[in-house]
């Protein structure tokens, strides 16, 4: 049987950044894991588009969940890595 991580299993991890769906099939897991990366005290963001499935926001190019989530990720690579 698989274990879901522990907040001890990701100490350390870097900062992470989640995207999920509202009908994404591991939504679940998702925020599970977006709660013990914070347990943990990694730096977590975690976004969830409304209705869509898992990364259906990467499938079609004029979608505005896909501008917002390459707009996230280099909001977020800038101010961790910047």
């Amino acid at each position: 049987m698989h274990k879901f991580p522990t907040p001890e299993d990701v100490q350390g991890f870097p900062a992470t950044l989640l995207f999920t769906g509202t009908r994404d099939f591991f939504l679940s897991n998702t925020v599970r894991m977006h709660l013990k990366l914070r347990e943990a005290g990694v730096d977590a963001d975690l976004i969830v588009f409304e209705g869509l499935s898992h990364a259906q926001y990467l499938m079609t190019f004029d979608a505005p969940e896909m501008q917002q989530y390459f707009k996230m990720s280099s909001q977020f690579f800038q101010k961790k890595l910047g």
